[in-house]
C-alpha cells in the first residue's frame, strides 16, 4: 500500500494497526528489505510452553505440592526459581504444604474441653 503512494495514516487505518507500526515496518522495509522480526537478545528459554502449563495444572490440581516435586514431574532440570516465576505468572504464589492444618480458635477451644473432661481417666476408663 505504501509502494502504491498511500499515506502511513490510510495504510494504518485499513490494517487496523497504529501509524507508529506501519511506520516502523516501512522504515525496516526501505532499509533492509524485508520485514521479518530480529530475533530477540536475552536468555534462551528453558522450558516449552507445554512444560510451563504442565507446571501451572499440577500446582493447580494439588496446590501442596514443592517445587522440588514439579520439577521431578515435569522432567526438566531447571531451578526452583524458574517453578516460582512461572507460577508467579499464573497468579499462583508456591507454598510451602502444611506440615498440620492451622486450627481455629473453635478449634482448639473443643480440643481443650476435651482434654479436661477425660483427664481425669484410668486406663479402664
Amino acid at each position: 500500500m505504501k509502494t502504491a503512494g498511500w499515506s502511513t495514516r490510510r495504510v494504518a487505518g485499513q490494517d487496523d494497526r497504529s501509524e507508529c507500526a506501519v511506520r516502523n515496518c516501512w522504515e525496516q522495509w526501505t532499509r533492509e528489505g524485508t520485514d521479518a522480526w530480529k530475533t530477540v537478545s536475552g536468555a534462551t528459554w528453558k522450558t516449552t510452553r507445554r512444560e510451563d502449563r504442565r507446571i501451572v495444572r499440577q500446582a493447580l490440581v494439588d496446590p501442596t505440592v514443592t517445587r522440588s516435586t514439579i520439577r521431578e514431574d515435569v522432567g526438566v532440570t531447571i531451578f526452583p526459581q524458574t517453578i516460582s516465576r512461572h507460577l508467579a505468572e499464573a497468579n499462583l504464589s508456591s507454598k510451602r504444604p502444611f506440615r498440620a492444618l492451622p486450627l481455629t480458635l473453635e478449634h482448639r477451644q473443643l480440643r481443650l474441653q476435651w482434654c479436661q473432661a477425660r483427664s481425669m481417666w484410668n486406663v479402664t476408663d
